[in-house]
Order: structure tokens, then sequence, then C-alpha cells
């Protein structure tokens, strides 16, 4: 369980991020959800707006959890960006655009609530993605751009490096790497190709939301305080069948 914990988690406003936010909530946790926008009701969640991309937009966040909630215990990392685009016609501007939310977002993240979590022997996890380990099928249209994976390949990296660097200040790094999951994003998805994407997992299926924020929860509980620098795949055995 989560009681008495600060919980930042970016990217909140839907998908992955909402369930995840929704999970630390129902454990007793303070969760500080963090969002360019936001479509819920405002007045029932918290919410504080956080652009990402923008150095001070995240300084000014961190300043703002501190002061009204004190130190927080867990950062997710969930925010991210998929523009789907293959390696010749990939703009300087995607790359730039995916690179900056995916991969060096995470890192300041990190940076800006490391004097907080080290306060509180906290925990950070990285929202990867399996397409950050190995390339998907070149069939049908693209799942995820050149700049997406190597995006999420570097946040692996990062997350290894980190969970290095900063056990001596006793804060643990650990990311999951998603497969399919049923998100708007996936239902947006013709018939065929989401039956594609589905059967490159041995279990067939698309996961629930609500699986991949369990998993997130225990890499922040105290039943995972031995656990740093994994790269943890809830993908129904993609990974592994690849």
């Amino acid at each position: 369980m989560q009681e008495a914990k600060v919980v930042v988690v970016t990217g909140a406003g839907s998908g992955l991020g909402e369930a995840i936010a929704a999970t630390f909530a129902g454990q007793g946790a303070t969760v500080v959800r963090g969002d360019i926008r936001y479509e819920g009701d405002r007045d029932s969640r918290l919410f504080l707006e956080l652009d990402v991309t923008d150095s001070s937009s995240w300084e000014d966040f961190a300043s703002c959890v501190e002061r009204r909630f004190g130190p927080i215990s867990v950062l997710v990392n969930n925010a991210g960006v998929s523009i789907r685009t293959d390696l010749l016609r990939t703009s300087d501007e995607k790359w730039d655009r995916i690179i900056r939310t995916n991969l060096w977002a995470p890192w300041k993240g990190i940076k800006v609530f490391s004097s907080q979590l080290q306060q509180t022997n906290g925990t950070v996890i990285n929202v990867g993605s399996i397409y950050g380990e190995t390339v998907p099928p070149m069939t049908g249209e693209l799942p995820a751009s050149v700049a997406y994976q190597v995006s999420k390949a570097g946040l692996h990296r990062l997350t290894k490096v980190a969970a290095v660097e900063l056990a001596t200040m006793g804060i643990r790094v650990n990311a999951v790497m998603p497969g399919v999951f049923r998100t708007p994003l996936l239902e947006d998805l013709p018939d065929s190709e989401a039956r594609l994407r589905i059967a490159g997992a041995p279990m067939n299926r698309a996961g629930q939301v609500q699986e991949l924020a369990a998993a997130v929860a225990f890499l922040a509980s105290n039943e995972s305080s031995f656990v740093t620098g994994a790269l943890l795949p809830v993908d129904g055995g993609y990974l592994a069948a690849s």
C-alpha cells in the first residue's frame, strides 16, 4: 500500500497515466497529476499543469508540489508521444519533439525531484516500451516510429544509469515496458492492425491498463525495496517470444 506517500504521475490526463494515478490514489497515496491538459473533473482530482518539454515548467512544478504537499516519495515518468512515420520521412521537428518528450523530460524530472526523493528514500518509475528493446515487424502501418523506438531505448539506459548513480542517495529507479494495452489509441486502430499487434504476444490479448498500473505500484512499494535498475516487461510475453 502507498499510504502517506506523495506520488507524482506525469501524463496522467488519460490512458495509462490516468490508470496509474487512480491505482495509487486507491491505495491511499496523495497523487499529483501533472499534464499539459486535463479533461476530467479538476475539483475531484488533484491536477497541476506541467509541460514536460519545458525546463522552467518542471522547476515550477517541483517547487509547487513540495510547497503544498512536502517531498514526494514516487515519481512516475509516464508522459510520452509517438508520431507514426518511418526513418526517412521523419522531420527534424518530429524527431526533436519525440526525444524531448520521451527522453529529455524523464531526465529533467529525475533531476528536479532528486532532492525530494532523497529525503524520502523515494523511487522513480519510468514508463518505457517493448519497442525500446525490439524492432516491431515492418508490416502494415508502423506501430512505433524510429524516433519513438530510439527514445524508449534511451529511457531504458537512463533508468539503469540513474539507478546506479542515485543508489547512494537512497533512491531506486526502475522502468516498466508496456506491450499492447486497451487504450483509446488501440480502440481507434483498424481491426486488422489491432489484431496484428495483439498477435505478437503469446497470451494473445491486449493488456488492461490496470495490469500495468499494478506493476508500477509494485515497483513503488516496500515489497520491491531491493529492486533497482530493473526493466520489467508487462507485455503478455511479447519480448520473450521476439
